[in-house]
């Protein structure tokens, strides 16, 4: 559900929007079952003012807007893990975490999506970044800590051996901020996957005679563009 497009379309005032807000990130968190009195209170309005709303919206009421959201909510994410490039993939974990972050990025829960990548793991950050633009997202290479705002935001780490001594110590001084991190890495065991928690493992190629061919940013960007369609699929509804 695009929440501009939501407000855009129904002329919402700042108000309202605070409303419908406080209503979809409780829905992005699986709650469905909201008070009145709390949308209210969260959004610093009266009652009456969240019941003219719903009217506004072309709703009977606030229970029948309340449901019909939560029907947008919960059809709005369609996607199977078995249309995704699998193969580029090395653990059955690592399919919950992609859905994961799909479910993220759809959210439009946070404020900013940094995708940060050093040497060639650069060149997969920096066309997710530049795809993930053009869908209107506020996303950058650049590092979490170069901005002041500490408004929730994701962060999502590129390094194939996961052994990237910058991105660690990054990683290492978000622990405390309000940032969900993950990690793309080839290297379940590294540093980086054992700090993030939220590790998607790519596939580098098989190794032999102590040469291989490193498919690592291949399938890197083969999963990118993946999400990519999923999340233009979600956009379109």
């Amino acid at each position: 559900m695009n929440r501009n497009d939501l407000a855009r379309q129904n002329n919402l005032t700042d108000n309202e929007v605070a409303v419908l807000e406080a209503i979809l990130q409780r829905m992005d968190k699986g709650v469905y079952k909201i008070p009145i009195r709390e949308i209210a209170k969260a959004a610093f309005v009266s009652t009456t003012s969240v019941v003219r709303l719903a009217k506004k919206m072309g709703y009977d009421g606030y229970s029948e807007m309340l449901y019909e959201l939560k029907l947008q909510c919960t059809s709005a994410v369609e996607y199977h893990v078995s249309d995704m490039t699998l193969s580029v993939l090395t653990t059955e974990n690592s399919l919950s975490i992609v859905d994961e972050l799909i479910h993220d990025l759809v959210s439009s829960a946070f404020h900013r999506v940094h995708v940060m990548g050093i040497g060639y793991s650069d060149y997969a950050a920096a066309y997710f970044r530049d795809k993930l633009l053009e869908m209107d997202y506020f996303c950058t290479t650049k590092s979490p800590l170069d901005f002041e705002c500490d408004l929730p935001s994701l962060v999502i780490f590129i390094s194939e051996s996961g052994e990237t001594s910058d991105l660690i110590a990054i990683e290492e001084r978000l622990k405390l901020k309000n940032y969900k991190m993950y990690a793309l890495s080839s290297n379940e065991n590294s540093t980086i996957c054992k700090k993030t928690k939220r590790n998607i493992i790519i596939k580098k190629g098989r190794k032999t005679k102590n040469k291989f061919p490193n498919y690592f940013i291949g399938n890197s960007m083969n999963l990118i563009e993946s999400i990519l369609a999923i999340l233009q699929a979600n956009r379109r509804r």
